[in-house]
């Protein structure tokens, strides 16, 4: 999770395209295989295809993203979140997600939510599935997590972009135990194959 501003200073988040190089340029170092998981970038116009099905807008970081990568091709995932969703797999579990969820009218759905109608799915597996908050209010633009059997729950990441950035900065600083990340440093084993 990201710590409060010190002092008051709100810390600089970098574009996502610039996590998405530093991420891309550690994998080249220390996973490659991993890299070449990793899918090439969506079409705008694929983009634009996907809010049309979604019936709501993408959150400016989640697009910035997919303009990085449509999804990964991995196993077990990538990035400490499972694989990344293309644009094809977010509408099709966000559909699967909305023809399961009945809870509209039903008041403990509405203060324990299983899934939420402005959520976006972008990364998961086995029916766990990491989405963001496209809606307005509060929860806008922000992380969350929902298991297939629990409720939903969001993971104090204000924004994918901030989310990267940490991923970023623990992957390129793997070897040192010393410096706290809200993301734990990875390891890469002999097969190349990611720890988080």
């Amino acid at each position: 999770m990201i710590e409060p501003p010190l002092n008051g200073i709100t810390p600089v988040i970098p574009p996502v395209a610039t996590s998405w190089q530093r991420i891309d340029a550690w994998l080249a170092q220390h996973a490659p295989a991993r890299l070449a998981e990793l899918g090439p970038p969506a079409s705008p116009h694929a983009i634009d295809q996907l809010e049309v099905l979604l019936g709501v807008g993408l959150p400016t970081d989640l697009r910035a993203s997919l303009l990085c990568h449509d999804g990964d091709s991995s196993y077990l995932g990538i990035l400490p979140c499972g694989p990344l969703y293309s644009t094809d797999v977010i509408a099709e579990v966000r559909q699967m997600r909305m023809e399961i969820w009945e809870g509209e009218n039903d008041p403990d759905e509405q203060e324990n939510p299983w899934w939420g109608t402005q959520w976006i799915p972008f990364a998961g597996s086995d029916g766990d599935d990491h989405f963001m908050d496209a809606g307005p209010g509060l929860w806008h633009n922000h992380l969350g997590h929902a298991p297939h059997d629990d409720h939903a729950y969001f993971l104090g990441w204000p924004s994918l972009g901030s989310w990267l950035h940490e991923v970023a900065m623990a992957m390129e600083h793997h070897d040192r135990a010393d410096l706290l990340h809200p993301v734990a440093h990875p390891s890469v084993d002999e097969a190349g194959e990611i720890d988080w």
